[in-house]
């Protein structure tokens, strides 16, 4: 299974991996982002690769508002990073 997690910003949310994209571990929530503890990699709150060897971004998955008002997010669909979901 796939692990995300949803950032939210304001009035936006997103749903990102977890996954660093240097070797598959799970990536932690930083002080200002997420880390990978196997290798270093730093991401910033929106998946930017700031720092270690990850060659590339989290990526982002679609999200929306069920009419139920939950939050739904499709982790078969990657979509363009900053592509939030206002609410």
């Amino acid at each position: 299974a796939r692990r995300i997690c949803v950032v939210r910003e304001g009035n936006k949310l997103a749903a990102l991996s977890t996954t660093c994209t240097h070797l598959g571990c799970i990536v932690g929530l930083a002080d200002t982002g997420f880390a990978c503890p196997c290798h270093g990699s730093r991401f910033d709150t929106d998946g930017t690769v700031t720092g270690g060897p990850a060659p590339r971004a989290l990526p982002w998955y679609k999200i929306t508002l069920a009419p139920n008002g939950e939050i739904e997010v499709d982790k078969d669909t990657e979509i363009t990073p900053g592509s939030y979901l206002t609410l």
